[in-house]
């Protein structure tokens, strides 16, 4: 792997080369892209101070 090529010490914490386990997924349901994003962009209007 070539981030242990760049960072050696990372070996030390991960000796087998592995990052992510491999009998793990996660997927996140609810709210379309659309919808998260409006709502970050209507936050500065949502905490403005009045």
């Amino acid at each position: 792997y070539l981030l242990f090529r760049i960072c050696p010490d990372l070996r030390k914490r991960y000796p087998n080369g592995h990052f992510w386990n491999a009998g793990y997924f996660c997927c996140s349901v609810g709210a379309e892209f659309k919808q998260v994003f409006t709502y970050i962009e209507n936050q500065s209007l949502h905490h403005a101070t009045q």
